[in-house]
């Protein structure tokens, strides 16, 4: 993990745009070197940008300023007269996109084996949640198998040094976790669980070599949580790298920058600014929110010495010789009480906005919620972390963000009600732990348990969900308030939503005019228009999807479909389901047809 990685050594020399865009050849960066992240390289015809063997265009494309306006996922190819034109350009068109040459795409072996693994639990993430309930599995003789996309197990807590809540220092906690798990489970790590066809659940190989075809009793997702894309005016800046994979590149890779910006403050946010804060980094934290999120953590800030931008918007960053310009306002604006406005530089801007992984519940047709108490779109699930399929669970920040001594007493909760289908635990020592557990949730805040509650038994024990409206979208960097929104709306053509497609704000709300026959929607509701606006149906994500190629890209929305939906809810003041999600579909990652194939 020490050998300085050649990505590292083009940040230290000040080269943070390592990439073009797919659609107009800006200069764009990796973004993270999670395997999730793979799709988005791909969009633009990069490869392997983490690894030891970078496949990188040869020959990247940019677009004149004067033709983007016809190139735009607002115009292409919807525009008339591109459509007329299309059989003469369309050669052009295509060489002018960024797309890797039959010769530069990665090799693929020949012929790949096809494995059949058989278990009695598949648990897919080898994060602290997979890892708990594979212990806890094991302790009641279950045959376990661990599917992990990562080279390594631990999760987020693999490279977290600081000190978390009743656990010790994050890393040494894991590893000692992991250890105790490998001896006595089966363990696929840099293997991607891929999802469920009609009568298999497959997964690959990151390296192509093996397809795998699983048979289960029981499956359990711990995916844990994804860190998104900040959108802000100017966020394709190539210095915007997420929180994981900054800590990796420090303390793995050798990568030594002077000043950082890490942007959200809930826990996971001001424990990757507390450690960068003790390797010397000069470290800022900001967040649109009123206050620090973290209730936990919130004291180790200043303690730490690390700076605030708490209760800010990010209104503007261009890049410049010197780092990343940023200029921070408050929230809420002219109304605001307390009137601020900073400028800082920093070499990066760290993204610690995190969401939960949904999907593989989404691709099981699950129905998905809105909870702010746990993070926003989740799955609807019990206590035990039962998805109501029979067979089918989820635990950890997966099913909900929370403390991680939560996710282990959870993590205990769902292995005994296996056990309890399983014969091998009677009902009484599952009741017993199940109240010891709803009473940790009231102890450590009540809004865990009663939303959890509510997905049990529904508003009054009706069996239904009252959706919340959303109040804040913690990603929308730019709009921390209502107040916000329409100053935030007029740079949405400098806002990128979709980094594979190059979609901005702009485009998704000129497709929502589009889809609307032309009618403008209001932000801003005036006295008596209250009922009509109530009443007013948005086109859902599927048909925006369809007009301007929204999460079309290689990484499948995982960037930025989850985003989309929350900002556009805030902004018009609906509820998510209202705009709904596009259809999650299989194979979670791209899969060669030659390793399809060579599986047969």
């Amino acid at each position: 993990m020490s050998k300085r990685h050649w990505i590292a050594e083009e940040l230290n020399r000040g080269n943070y745009g390592v990439m073009r865009s797919s659609r107009y050849g800006d200069v764009r960066g990796f973004l993270c070197c999670e395997w999730w992240c793979e799709g988005y390289w791909a969009s633009s015809g990069y490869y392997n940008l983490c690894g030891e063997k970078p496949i990188i265009l040869s020959r990247p494309n940019s677009i004149p300023s004067i033709l983007r306006g016809l190139a735009s996922p607002s115009s292409f190819p919807r525009s008339r007269l591109l459509i007329s034109l299309w059989p003469l350009i369309r050669n052009t068109v295509r060489n002018s996109l960024n797309r890797s040459s039959i010769n530069e795409l990665p090799s693929v072996p020949e012929k790949a084996s096809r494995v059949n693994i058989s278990t009695d639990v598949l648990i897919v993430g080898g994060g602290l949640a997979g890892l708990s309930v594979a212990k806890e599995l094991g302790k009641l003789g279950l045959k376990t198998v661990i599917v992990e996309g990562e080279y390594n197990l631990g999760g987020h807590l693999i490279i977290d040094d600081s000190e978390i809540k009743d656990l010790g220092k994050g890393r040494e906690f894991i590893d000692k976790l992991s250890k105790e798990v490998s001896g006595s489970t089966t363990v696929l790590t840099g293997t991607i669980f891929d999802g469920f066809l009609e009568d298999a659940a497959i997964g690959h190989s990151r390296d192509y070599s093996k397809l795998y075809i699983f048979n289960y009793k029981y499956i359990v997702l711990a995916q844990g949580f994804r860190e998104v894309p900040l959108v802000f005016p100017g966020n394709n800046t190539p210095r915007m790298i997420t929180g994981l994979t900054t800590l990796k590149l420090i303390k793995w890779w050798g990568f030594k920058p002077r000043r950082v910006l890490v942007w959200g403050s809930d826990d996971w946010g001001v424990r990757v600014a507390m450690n960068l804060a003790q390797l010397g980094i000069d470290t800022y934290l900001g967040d649109n929110s009123v206050v620090v999120r973290s209730d936990l953590y919130r004291s180790k800030v200043e303690a730490l010495g690390i700076k605030t931008f708490i209760g800010m918007n990010i209104v503007n960053a261009k890049d410049s010789s010197d780092g990343l310009r940023l200029t921070l306002e408050n929230i809420r604006g002219r109304k605001a009480k307390r009137q601020r406005r900073e400028e800082v530089v920093v070499d990066v801007l760290v993204s610690a906005v995190r969401l939960p992984v949904i999907d593989l519940p989404a691709q099981l047709g699950v129905p998905i919620v809105y909870a702010p108490e746990i993070g926003g779109l989740v799955p609807r699930r019990g206590f035990t972390g039962d998805l109501g399929l029979g067979n089918v669970y989820v635990v950890g920040d997966a099913g909900g963000l929370l403390p991680e001594t939560l996710i282990i007493k959870q993590a205990r909760i769902t292995a005994l009600s296996i056990g309890v289908k399983e014969g091998l635990v009677t009902g009484d020592v599952l009741d017993k732990e199940l109240a010891e557990f709803k009473r940790d949730l009231v102890t450590t805040n009540s809004s865990y348990y009663n939303v959890i509650l509510r997905f049990e038994q529904g508003l009054q024990g009706s069996g239904y969900y009252a959706e919340p409206n959303v109040i804040h979208a913690p990603m929308w960097a730019v709009a921390g308030s209502i107040e916000d929104v329409e100053n935030a709306l007029k740079s949405a053509n400098r806002q990128y939503l979709c980094f594979c497609e190059d979609v901005t704000l702009s485009d998704v709300l000129g497709a929502i005019k589009v889809l609307m026959h032309g009618k403008e929607i209001k932000v801003k509701v005036l006295h008596g228009e209250e009922e009509e606006y109530k009443s007013l149906r948005l086109p859902g994500m599927e048909r925006i999807k369809r007009v301007v190629g929204l999460g079309t890209g290689p990484c499948q929305g995982k960037f930025c479909l989850v985003s989309t939906n929350l900002i556009l809810s805030f902004i018009y003041q609906k509820k998510p389901n209202e705009l709904g999600l596009p259809r999650i579909r299989f194979p979670e990652a791209p899969i060669p047809m030659a390793t399809l194939a060579g599986g047969e």
